[in-house]
């Protein structure tokens, strides 16, 4: 996978497999690497941070005391935390010349990022003092592995899955491993939230009464005050002489860890030799670092930022950290520094925990530097590892090589329903990471296994379900036995691990009802295929999706008494059944069982919305907007509102899948679709109101010129809207009139389907009168879909995959070991005309041609050259340059 993403205003290009930005996979949540929602550039602003961390804020965030979360979160009991604050204040710590003089920066900042670098560098210096001083405290791992380096103003790189979607986000200071990742880096390099353990956010309210706390702790511990300092002095007269080199203290070097060259590269220690000796000097940490943040913020001066709003900054980079990490985490921890202030923050599946009071750096600097070591103590569960069930591999154990970049060569065991001998699961690139925090967090890996399970490609699926909700797996059952088509293959399944069985249960002890505890699961599905490998060239059969998903859905009611409840780009996919096209519906744990009047038949389980906001209909949006309300009566989601969101994966698959050339074509598309997501509730839901039931704003809405043929089909969806949204406006005059005249007299009005005006089969009757062109079968022959065979051997294909790891069963690998020389292949092979290969350098598993084949099995390749680095694989690239296990067997024949 790519090391590094590309800086703003450059498409970062596509991970393994798939497509760069360009090509890049639609959203999705089965097998494929997609975006969080739209093609929308989130930037450090308020608006850009997703609305449901705001809602999350509100809605799941709970206080507990500072003891209760350490203990829940460090595993350090309050009697341990005490004990360290006791002998910190007998070594005399704040007296530190370090931490003294850091204290003095910190107390007299110019602006908030005057405080980066000093608080950097008390901390750091406190966990130096700390080696082997403190009971329990050794003098090597973890606390000699832990920093903590300011990284504000270079945004965090952002994963390929979320394309432009992902958010340039700015912490102040993170704490990081010292040891495993080089953050220095060169220019253009910065840290990835994978490498990141928790991140502190600061906020500068009153900062002139900072020196009027720190002068009241001096003059408690019998020290002299410190007096003010203008923080605007006259330009300094230059120094002609050479000043002498100085030695480094070594207490300095163990501190050191990354360059203060802040350029464009990664985050700098405030341990480091620049900022060390110029302290030392006597400078002060805001004068060096004013410049480049006034140039950052006079950019953006009129622009308000998120910084108004430190919690839900702070939670934005929490939302991006359990996103952008390959679901390695199980939560995400933060702090919020208010001035002098600390409090601390833990982020999880089921909401937000924070202390309920605050700690101050300089009037309670003895537990702040307990609290600090704690930190710097953690093991890799205590900075959010996944639970020991999912192994690591031998290769890379822990705790050296957390937090690793994803969960590829992690195991773990899991028995199929019809045997009950257990299966070992070795996962093997990761293909999707939902763009969210607080909810299901969904994420899949392909896999191998010991034995053979399917005789297709499988990937596993996990995400934290509610636990009183029916499992997923039994649902998609239901369905299987009811006779609805189009729904997955599971073919195993696994609880792994409750929330309640971590911190969860120290933060509420035995109270019921605080928070809502969910499951970690992971259930095998057969693989299935992007829409983007269709829909990128063939998108004429956007159509054909509908009709088949339009039966998949009316079935799933009326069949099973089931609504599926989250229809979107994530969890509609395809495979090739027949040599035909067939559209699946994936990922069910938001479906619910419902009566025969589409009432639910139990009450909601979850305390938070259900869908992906994009595709969410805007009726269930204007309820949202008023859920903060206590006597707010939720709208149930009925069969009308799913069908409503495969209008908009409709609308979403012309305006993201489709290549456009075109410029501001494609300026006007991403606007569209900015209005799905980047808005307030009550304006998404306004502006889909308006897209579904306007016809003449359905004119003028702009899609790619070769789909223009399609507007007609979608004028057929607007017709149906229209006719239901009248329905439902009459209905909502006919009962406010009969509560108004005091009528008691009730007229019969079938909510489900608004009076018969949007069912399966009057959307199917308006399609086909706006859009005559019939849906004929063999249009999804693959034969008859130009070059689609060949990007689908291309994305099963698992010949590298895992290729290092053993212990699994895959026939496939028996062929590239045959084909392997004993030295390493060229890097450049002439190779001739292969279906496959395009002008491109053929990879080491790559049988090219006759005699290509019958160098590498009868001997060594005379001149080796050095190979070049791999780049990222994308679906286009790997079509183009990868044979199939089916190809390299004709031309092991042909060489024979």
């Amino acid at each position: 996978m790519p090391e590094h993403s590309p800086p703003p205003g450059e498409s970062p290009p596509g991970p393994e497999g798939l497509p760069p930005d360009k090509e890049a996979t639609k959203e999705g949540r089965g097998s494929t690497p997609m975006r969080a929602s739209c093609e929308v550039m989130r930037d450090h602003k308020t608006d850009s941070v997703h609305p449901f961390v705001q809602q999350d804020l509100e809605d799941t965030l709970r206080e507990v005391s500072v003891d209760t979360w350490i203990e829940a979160v460090l595993g350090v009991p309050p009697d341990r935390l005490n004990e360290w604050a006791t002998l910190i204040k007998k070594l005399g710590w704040f007296r530190d010349r370090t931490i003294e003089r850091a204290l003095t920066d910190y107390a007299r900042p110019a602006q908030e990022s005057g405080i980066y670098k000093p608080f950097a560098r008390i901390a750091n210096q406190i966990l130096e003092l700390a080696k082997g001083a403190l009971p329990g405290v050794g003098a090597s791992y973890p606390i000699a592995d832990i920093e903590v380096v300011v990284n504000d103003p270079i945004s965090i790189e952002r994963i390929p899955e979320h394309g432009e979607l992902g958010a340039f986000r700015k912490p102040d200071l993170l704490f990081v491993r010292g040891s495993q990742k080089d953050l220095s880096g060169g220019n253009g390099a910065r840290v990835r939230w994978v490498d990141i353990l928790a991140f502190m956010e600061f906020k500068l309210d009153h900062k002139e009464q900072l020196l009027q706390t720190l002068n009241t702790c001096r003059d408690d511990r019998g020290l002299p005050t410190i007096k003010s300092k203008d923080v605007k002095p006259s330009k300094p007269k230059k120094n002609t002489k050479k000043p002498a080199p100085k030695r480094r203290p070594a207490r300095i070097v163990k501190v050191a860890l990354v360059s203060s060259d802040r350029g464009t590269s990664g985050p700098s220690s405030a341990g480091s030799k620049r900022s060390i000796d110029d302290v030392l000097d006597g400078d002060t940490d805001q004068l060096r670092s004013s410049s480049k943040k006034q140039k950052t913020e006079s950019s953006n001066v009129n622009v308000e930022t998120i910084r108004k709003n430190v919690q839900l900054q702070a939670g934005g980079y929490a939302l991006e950290l359990a996103s952008c990490t390959y679901g390695t985490r199980v939560f995400s921890l933060g702090s919020i520094v208010r001035d002098d202030k600390m409090s601390l923050w833990y982020y999880d599946a089921s909401g937000y925990v924070r202390t309920e009071e605050s700690v101050s750096v300089m009037k309670d600097f003895e537990k702040f530097a307990a609290i600090m070591v704690a930190f710097a103590c953690g093991e890799p569960k205590h900075w959010g590892a996944l639970p020991d069930i999912i192994s690591p591999p031998s290769s890379t154990p822990y705790p050296a090589s957390f937090p690793p970049p994803s969960l590829k060569g992690h195991s773990l065991e899991m028995v199929p329903p019809d045997t009950k001998e257990p299966v070992k699961v070795t996962l093997g690139k990761p293909v999707f990471t939902q763009y969210g925090l607080v909810g299901r967090r969904t994420f899949l890996y392909r896999i191998k296994t010991n034995t053979v399970v399917a005789q297709t490609p499988l990937v596993i699926k996990f995400s934290y379900q509610v636990v009183s909700r029916k499992r997923e797996q039994d649902l998609v059952e239901v369905a299987r036995k009811a006779g609805v088509k189009h729904i997955p293959k599971v073919h195993m399944w696994r609880d792994l691990w409750k929330l309640s069985d971590g911190a969860r249960a120290i933060f509420h002890g035995d109270k019921k009802g605080v928070y809502e505890d969910k499951m970690l699961r992971a259930l095998v599905y057969t693989r299935y295929i992007p829409l983007k490998a269709l829909f990128k060239t063939a998108w004429h059969l956007i159509p054909h999706m509908a009709d088949q998903i339009l039966d998949c859905l009316h079935d799933l009611r009326y069949k099973s008494n089931m609504l599926h409840r989250d229809i979107s780009a994530n969890n509609v996919m395809f495979e090739v059944r027949d040599g035909a096209v067939k559209f699946v519906v994936i990922d069910f744990d938001l479906a619910a069982m419902v009566d025969s009047n589409g009432e639910p038949l139990a009450a909601p389980s979850s305390k938070h919305r259900t869908g992906t906001l994009p595709f969410m209909a805007y009726e269930l949006l204007r309820d949202m907007a008023k859920s903060t309300s206590s006597e707010h009566q939720r709208i149930v989601h009925r069969l009308r509102h799913d069908f409503e969101s495969l209008f908009y994966l409709c609308l979403y698959c012309l305006l993201t899948m489709v290549e456009v050339e075109d410029a501001k074509i494609k300026a006007d598309m991403t606007k569209e679709l900015r209005d799905w997501e980047d808005q307030t509730y009550s304006s998404i839901a306004s502006s889909k109101q308006y897209l579904c039931t306007d016809i003449e704003n359905m004119g003028t809405l702009v899609l790619p010129v070769p789909c223009q043929v399609l507007r007609p089909w979608f004028y057929g969806w607007v017709t149906v809207f229209q006719r239901a949204d009248l329905a439902m406006s009459n209905y909502k005059n006919q009962v406010r009139l009969a509560q108004w005249y005091k009528d008691e007299s009730s007229s019969s009005f079938d909510i489900d389907t608004l009076q018969g005006t949007i069912t399966r089969d009057k959307i199917k009757q308006s399609l086909g009168f706006f859009y005559d062109r019939p849906l004929a079968p063999e249009d999804l022959q693959v034969a008859n879909i130009p070059g689609l065979g060949k990007k689908i051997e291309a994305y099963m294909d698992d010949d590298e995959d895992l290729a290092e790891e053993d212990g699994h069963v895959q026939g496939q690998s028996v062929v590239v070991k045959k084909a392997k020389p004993p030295r390493k292949p060229r890097s450049t092979t002439k190779v001739k005309k292969v279906e496959v290969a395009k002008k491109k350098t053929v990879p080491k598993t790559v049988v090219a041609s006759k005699k290509t084949t019958t160098a590498e099995l009868v001997g060594p390749i005379r001149k080796q050259t050095q190979k070049p680095k791999r780049g990222v694989r994308t679906l286009a690239a790997a079509t183009r340059s990868m044979t199939t296990r089916s190809m390299q067997k004709g031309a092991l024949a042909k060489a024979k």
